[in-house]
């Protein structure tokens, strides 16, 4: 449908861009709740309006995530999820500190879109330390934590409403399915899991009679161009690379070990 628009538009690179501004509006509102207390029901419609718009993105495209099938069992989950602290305001903080993950996730697409744009180290190596350090701190660590957190929430309105049949109920259950998809995650392939783009994907680009064909490499890599042709300048490097990863692959090699050239 884009590409009848503008023939060049590629799906896995507009999804990219498109979460890249949203969820960062996004983390800026949560943010502000968390330290205002103020703006919550503006980050609510803006969370549901991005999780409505990327199922519907994701179920036309499906071949602009890795796992499309898991992605938008993660937003039917969190979608439903979100209307417990929308019905019960005293459980607002609850959907603010399991968004706050969002900030690990725009630094997962930043590092797979802008790092190989980024020219100084420096900067290439603080993109990629905040992006393990949020990693491991936001997914492996601080959700777990919360399944314990809302399982403690879950008794106090137990004792309030007299019964352990309550809403409360389902935000344990939920959090343990979000936590178990990131471990999910971290198993898969390059440590990206599902929000990656699928592998070996090429996106041709129209062969222009002016200029002549445009060299197009097929990447292995999801965090570089997932498969998208790229610029005469780098087409022997680009070429190079790729022969490098088949035969690593073909030694044997798994593909999880990423270098900060890579980034």
């Amino acid at each position: 449908m884009f590409k009848l628009l503008h023939p060049r538009w590629d799906p896995v690179a507009l999804h990219d861009y498109f979460n890249l501004v949203v969820i960062a509006i996004l983390n800026v509102e949560n943010l502000t709740y968390l330290a205002t207390g103020k703006g919550f029901e503006l980050f609510f419609t803006s969370a549901m309006v991005y999780f409505l718009l990327d199922t519907i993105f994701v179920g036309i495209y499906p071949q602009s995530v890795k796992s499309p099938v898991v992605i938008l069992s993660h937003h039917i989950c969190s979608a439903l999820y979100m209307l417990i602290p929308y019905s019960y305001p005293h459980y607002q903080w609850c959907m603010a500190y399991c968004m706050l993950v969002e900030i690990n996730t725009w630094l997962l697409i930043a590092r797979r879109q802008l790092g190989g744009k980024l020219t100084e180290f420096r900067s290439k190596l603080m993109l990629l330390r905040a992006f393990y350090i949020s990693w491991v701190a936001l997914r492996n660590i601080f959700y777990p934590y919360l399944i314990w957190a809302f399982y403690k929430e879950w008794q106090v309105e137990t004792q309030l409403a007299g019964t352990p049949w309550n809403w409360i109920l389902v935000t344990p259950v939920c959090q343990a399915f979000l936590t178990g998809l990131n471990y999910h995650w971290d198993a898969a392939a390059d440590g990206q899991g599902a929000a990656c783009p699928a592998r070996g994907q090429v996106w041709q680009a129209p062969v222009s009679k002016a200029r002549g064909p445009r060299c197009a490499v097929t990447h292995t890599d999801p965090e570089d161009t997932a498969g998208r042709p790229v610029g005469h300048g780098r087409c022997a490097q680009q070429a190079m690379a790729a022969a490098a990863a088949a035969a690593a692959v073909a030694g044997g090699s798994s593909g999880g070990n990423h270098t900060l050239e890579e980034l």
